[in-house]
């Protein structure tokens, strides 16, 4: 790449990342300033800087811009060949459902022998390798190397989770979608966003971006789906939901342990390359608890269908595809069972317990995270939901942690947030206890479980390690009742000697 008759050998806006030849794009963040580090770009060796600031500078080409964010993503486009539009590209935005719609889109697709590629919350997979995903959405300049990886690896299709951050500040901007899923909107992320106006505005701009032809998969069944076709009218629309009225819908359901249903297609649609597909009901089987899971497998069917995967491999498919990592995932099941969620803003708790209220229990316990770094409004309003569903489900000991033995600082738990929660839940008849430790607070409700309870841990990344720290504490509690078990039969063996 060639800029001013410069070669250009990487493209950054990280000046930590800067090497020689490299152009640096200086942006201005929620934090920090880019344009307070580009004397360090330019000793690293940048030899074109770009800013939305009036500088002047001797030693290196400085370029002023509208939009910084914009530029990068031009620049970086047009430095790996546009790889966007080498793939078929698939984006999932949505409040909640993102991480399992995209990596059940990933498994099927994987199963069906094409070659598919994911960026994601939980890793960033091409071919046999995978990487760290630190973000869910992850800057410019990482999309589009790992799109141009995927191109360099033959992969046909990539999948992306496209966060609200990431469409806010045109992460992904320039990227060619084919596909387009919106999974629900609700109230998150407002200490980012500051408003639900400017949430939604930020997720419309995925469907926004959609060329003429392509495709949009809508939740009927949320408020906020037809506010992401607005002023788009070229693009083809495919609706999908437990109302009568979608383009894709389920029937015959059936919730417990295991979910199933049948796929109903009301209206034939036409595949990427074609193909026509008519009317038609399919039985699916999945391991994903709760009707929320049904949505992101009628998204996911429905995207694989158009990708002509058949019906059958895609039934197949779910059937063998495991719960996402803490989404709803059932991390134990034995004389009682243990239920792991990511539960980050009140529409996923509201998702659990009306997944825990269809199942069979004898008594419930909670393990809950207050929401670290995340402000007041959001562990207030998770608290209410909480409260709610207390006495609806019958909790029989509810434990609140800040799991100050597990979260870095950028999810510690303010003092101020801490009181936000316990305020809500102390305005209420029942009982709850704190506790600052995770480790502790999973040992106390350890030694209740009796056979057919349920134990939930929930929340948002402080209670990440929780999963961990219930297997080693298990695995301490089956040692010490073997040494025991063994115990008591040398005492027998001497005591009859």
């Amino acid at each position: 790449m060639m800029i001013d008759g410069i070669k250009i050998k990487g493209i950054t806006s990280d000046s930590r990342q800067v090497r020689k030849d490299y152009v640096f794009v200086a942006l201005t963040g929620e934090n920090k300033d880019g344009n307070k580090f580009i004397d360090e770009a330019v000793e690293s060796g940048a030899v074109i800087v770009y800013t939305e600031k009036d500088i002047y500078r001797k030693d290196c080409i400085v370029k002023k811009v509208n939009n910084g964010r914009k530029k990068l993503a031009e620049l970086c486009n047009e430095f790996y060949g546009y790889p966007s539009e080498k793939l078929l590209v698939i984006g999932v935005t949505g409040t909640n459902g993102k991480t399992t719609t995209t990596n059940l889109i990933y498994h099927i697709l994987k199963e069906a022998g094409i070659a598919v590629g994911i960026i994601g919350t939980l890793h960033i997979k091409i071919g046999k390798k995978q990487y760290p995903s630190k973000l869910t959405t992850p800057i410019t300049e990482d999309i589009y190397y790992y799109l141009n990886r995927m191109v360099e690896e033959n992969i046909r299709v990539a999948v992306l989770e496209v966060s609200s951050h990431g469409l806010k500040t045109d992460r992904v901007y320039g990227v060619k979608f084919d596909i387009a899923i919106h999974t629900n909107i609700n109230q998150d992320h407002l200490n980012f966003h500051k408003t639900i106006t400017d949430y939604i505005k930020s997720k419309k701009k995925l469907f926004d971006s959609l060329a003429a032809g392509k495709i949009a998969l809508i939740n009927h069944d949320d408020n906020y789906g037809l506010k992401m076709l607005e002023g788009n009218n070229e693009i083809l629309i495919i609706s999908y939901g437990l109302s009568s009225k979608s383009t894709v819908t389920a029937s015959s359901i059936d919730t417990d342990f295991l979910t199933s249903f049948n796929y109903c297609l009301q209206r034939g649609i036409t595949t990427l390359s074609g193909v026509e597909i008519e009317v038609f009901e399919y039985p699916i089987n999945s391991n994903l608890l709760g009707n929320h899971n049904i949505y992101n497998a009628l998204s996911a069917i429905s995207t694989c269908l158009l990708l002509d995967v058949p019906i059958e491999k895609i039934a197949k498919a779910i059937k063998s595809y495991p719960p996402v990592t803490r989404r709803m995932e059932i991390i134990y099941k034995d004389k009682y069972t243990v239920i792991d969620d990511y539960c980050h803003n009140p529409a996923s708790y509201e998702a659990v317990f009306h997944t825990i209220q269809t199942l069979q229990y004898n008594n419930l316990y909670i393990v809950n995270g207050i929401r670290g770094n995340r402000g007041l409004d959001i562990n207030r309003r998770n608290a209410e939901v909480l409260k709610q569903w207390y006495e609806i489900l019958n909790v029989r000991k509810l434990i609140i942690t800040d799991s100050v033995d597990c979260v870095d600082n950028l999810n510690r738990v303010s003092n101020e947030e801490r009181q936000a929660y316990f305020e809500v839940l102390k305005d209420s008849l029942f009982l709850f206890k704190y506790e600052a430790s995770l480790r502790n607070a999973i040992k106390e409700i350890l030694k209740e479980l009796k056979p057919n309870d349920i134990l939930l841990l929930l929340g948002a990344q402080s209670m990440d390690k929780g999963k961990s720290i219930f297997l080693d504490l298990i695995n301490e509690k089956e040692s010490i009742n073997i040494i025991q078990q063994q115990s008591k039969i040398y005492d027998n063996i001497f005591d009859n000697h």
